[in-house]
């Protein structure tokens, strides 16, 4: 467990920053204080309204039970995979979703098509996933990561999706 004594020296830091830069939004500040190797465009320019609603969000579901959690559209319920860009699509990303599938009620073959499939990514139209092979590479590569970290157990059968063929995967126990 992580030491709570963290979040109010790093509070108060962001804050004392925040105040002297106040044009700066929150995701703008964090990424340059991360400064990471590839950009992170969802971070850096959200506004602080919208990721504000989004904590509120999260935080009303952490305090819905089994059967409210249940009523809430998938493409809300789970990390959206398919609008990211997919140099954004990061191992921790990923593994944040596996784990939000395996404490839910869904059941699913883990596949990159299966994942987008979950946030209403419209892969039955052809054309449209011509356009994700940079996105299924970069999921499939991540999906055997987790397979080698042992997050996933790669199933015996192959499927093949509109001539795309995937390895598929459970959750591993």
């Amino acid at each position: 467990m992580r030491d709570k004594n963290r979040i109010p020296k790093i509070l108060n830091e962001l804050e004392r920053i925040w105040k002297s830069n106040p044009d700066f939004r929150l995701g703008q500040l964090i990424v340059v204080g991360v400064t990471p190797k590839e950009p992170c465009p969802e971070v850096f320019y959200i506004e602080d309204e919208d990721l504000l609603d989004g904590l509120l969000k999260f935080d009303k579901r952490a305090e819905l039970d089994d059967e409210e959690q249940k009523t809430i559209p998938d493409r809300k319920r789970f990390s959206n995979v398919s609008r990211l860009d997919p140099k954004e699509l990061t191992i921790e990303l990923l593994e944040k979703l596996i784990i939000e599938l395996k404490n839910s009620d869904k059941k699913i073959v883990i596949t990159p098509i299966n994942l987008m499939k979950l946030n209403g990514a419209p892969v039955s139209d052809q054309t449209w996933l011509l356009n994700q092979k940079p996105r299924i590479k970069k999921l499939k590569k991540l999906l055997i990561e987790l397979k080698e970290n042992g997050v996933l157990n790669e199933r015996k059968s192959k499927q093949d999706f509109l001539g795309i063929k995937e390895i598929g995967y459970d959750i591993a126990e």
